[in-house]
């Protein structure tokens, strides 16, 4: 069964495969250089995410050297190399500690940091969605063939900035640091999420690529248990994940009918505007707070009304706390001559 698939992908040549190799055991290494750029990325990015500066945390991802250790941990796997796995291993966690302390470590002695709604490039790393595994699963792959293939190898940096590895470590110091612990574990499952998307696709591209031993029984059961293991991580870290998209989905689509339906109620009513929305649901009922501009006096009736068409419009119980702000509203009309 496995003869059309390797003929789908020709396999890498003994040139390619030693260049690969080489290059991953050296970029494994985890040496003074390799901590002396995780230590500035770490930096990088931890400015980055704090001062919302899209630009500097992209150059936190290209200075980042974890892509490395994660192929060379699925290389390892796959040609059962335990020395190199051990390796591997032993500088991505050094390096993810690392990453995070550092985080910490500027979060704490930075002046007036916190996580405000205005922080976006922090807020995006502390819910991931199903997306985010497919962006990594992609990327791993693309790592992967590109560090074999030189004629394609000009994408790696490419390919360090679609998949966020930095970031998210930076995010989840700067989450510690400031005692928010769901800002922190949301951006640490993120990174979860993306090691082990990227180690599934990455070993599969090798494994394709002729890397490890094929076509022969005993070798192809050890393979196909390690990629089933694969695969049994990649589901489990997808359930939270997909809890976390229809969770947001589902509020970004509650928030827009609320919004749409108290605009209704006071599109008859001139001059009234909507200022803001928000709203929680606790204990199957929805607390919904909305602030609007009039310049008419609106009663306890009109919030009333507007209350049974939300119940109406989403089919849950509703509280409603309906802020009006006094206006005055002139017209001063053309003078005709």
């Amino acid at each position: 069964m496995f003869d059309i698939l390797f003929n789908l992908v020709p396999s890498a040549t003994q040139e390619e495969k030693e260049n690969a190799y080489t290059k991953l055991s050296e970029g494994a290494r985890p040496d003074f250089d390799f901590f002396v750029m995780i230590s500035l990325s770490a930096v990088i990015a931890t400015f980055g995410l704090i001062t919302n500066n899209v630009a500097v945390i992209i150059g936190a991802m290209l200075v980042a050297p974890l892509m490395t250790p994660i192929l060379s941990l699925s290389l390892s796997m796959i040609s059962g190399d335990f020395i190199l796995f051990l390796r591997s291993l032993e500088s991505v966690i050094k390096g993810v500690g690392l990453a995070v302390l550092i985080a910490i470590i500027f979060t704490l002695f930075a002046p007036g940091v916190a996580i405000t709604p205005e922080a976006t490039e922090i807020l995006i790393r502390t819910s991931p969605t199903l997306f985010d595994l497919v962006i990594a699963l992609a990327a791993g792959a693309a790592g992967a063939y590109a560090l074999v293939n030189s004629d394609v190898s000009e994408s790696l940096p490419g390919i360090a900035i679609a998949v966020s590895l930095l970031p998210p470590l930076a995010v989840g110091g700067i989450g510690i640091g400031l005692k928010q612990f769901d800002i922190a574990a949301g951006s640490m499952l993120l990174f979860l999420a993306n090691i082990i998307a990227i180690n599934a696709a990455a070993l599969l591209v090798f494994w394709w690529l002729g890397f490890g031993p094929k076509l022969e029984k005993i070798y192809e059961k050890d393979v196909m248990k390690k990629l089933q293991i694969s695969v049994v991580l990649l589901l489990i870290v997808a359930i939270p994940l997909g809890w976390i998209m229809y969770s947001t989905l589902s509020e970004a689509q509650m928030k827009s009918d609320i919004t749409d339906e108290i605009e209704a109620q006071i599109r008859g009513v001139r001059g009234t505007h909507l200022l803001n929305v928000e709203f929680y649901e606790e204990d199957g009922v929805v607390h919904v707070f909305a602030s609007i501009s009039s310049p008419q006096k609106l009663t306890e009736v009109d919030a009333m009304r507007m209350r049974n068409a939300l119940e109406k419009k989403i089919n849950k119980d509703i509280d409603l706390d309906l802020e009006v702000v006094d206006v005055s509203l002139f017209t001063v009309e053309t003078q005709q001559a």
